[in-house]
């Protein structure tokens, strides 16, 4: 049964977003879809079409509720908005379906994966797995200014903590292994544990963490761009050989250092870092400057605008172009 939030009129603009989340495949698109519907509520109605049950739960907690629309996904059984957003982690035959509803189309990816046949794509991914196909009638916009970050904070004086931003479930052993290690050095440790971990703090914590801390120990996916944008000093960790081009590329660039692959980075490369983020201000000082100039915060008001002009070219007079 469709679940419907908000009434909207007929006059409204309408755009569709189509994202899928869970345990597996983990909550970062669902998080950074909630953080552009917000920014569009303003310009129009928002109706999500989450892709399983608990992507679906997790749009109906907290302040979502009365703001969105939130539709089944069976789409033979309604109609499709004129404009629609994927966010998808594989490729995903919805991309016809939508076509089939005369849609617009925009997909957001990371690294090159699950591209579809969609009229725009974005993918905010320092580096890419996959190259895009040279396409006509796709508009195509890569690069970390696109990513769609959360707002940026502003650094304070640090204070002898360290945040360690790995996630939950399975990485909570990993997270809790550095947490002591921190101790052991005279930092305390500040810990997110993700949607599934054993620790949770709220976004007002996590912000103060993110302004006073002297440094960040990070997973290599969406949070790590979160960490860059706000000129968090940090230290990549990847957790499977996909996370590993990300924290690479950020290492290569001079934006954070990369400790490599989990499985390899506990105590000698993990610590030298460490040691490195304490000891070296020139060093600290050079890769914040370096990491704001490749994301600086604007992502999500970038992809704001090139929403609102594919939903002006559909015919949403509404928007402005």
């Amino acid at each position: 049964m469709d679940k419907s939030h908000k009434s909207h009129s007929n006059s409204e603009t309408q755009i569709g977003i189509i994202v899928d989340a869970g345990p597996t495949v983990g909550y970062s698109r669902v998080v950074r879809c909630l953080r552009l519907a917000n920014a569009l509520a303003r310009h129009a109605a928002i109706t999500f079409y989450p892709l399983s049950e608990p992507c679906r739960e997790f749009l109906t907690t907290g302040e979502t509720e009365p703001k969105f629309e939130i539709r089944n996904s069976n789409f033979e059984s309604h109609s499709l908005p004129a404009l629609v957003i994927t966010d998808l982690h594989e490729a995903h035959g919805i991309t016809a379906t939508i076509h089939r509803h005369h849609s617009r189309h925009i997909s957001i990816h990371d690294l090159g994966l699950a591209q579809c046949r969609s009229d725009v794509a974005i993918d905010g991914g320092i580096t890419r797995l996959f190259p895009y196909a040279a396409d006509k009638n796709r508009a195509l916009y890569t690069g970390p200014q696109y990513m769609i970050t959360r707002e940026p904070v502003t650094r304070a004086t640090p204070t002898d903590t360290v945040l360690i931003a790995i996630g939950g479930g399975s990485r909570w052993d990993y997270t809790q292994k550095i947490s002591t290690e921190m101790d052991r050095i005279g930092l305390r440790p500040i810990m997110t544990g993700g949607f599934a971990g054993s620790v949770t703090i709220s976004e007002e914590e996590l912000a103060h963490a993110m302004s006073t801390c002297r440094f960040a120990i990070s997973g290599a996916g969406p949070v790590l761009y979160d960490l860059v944008a706000s000129a968090v000093p940090t230290i990549a960790v990847a957790f499977d050989r996909i996370q590993l081009r990300t924290a690479d590329a950020f290492h290569e660039r001079g934006a954070v250092l990369s400790a490599g692959l989990a499985e390899r980075a506990f105590a000698p490369i993990l610590l030298s870092h460490c040691l490195e983020m304490l000891e070296n201000a020139a060093l600290v000082q050079r890769i914040t400057e370096v990491g704001q100039r490749l994301v600086d915060g604007n992502g999500l008001s970038r992809v704001v605008e090139i929403v609102r002009r594919e939903s002006w070219l559909t015919g949403n007079k509404t928007c402005t172009a």
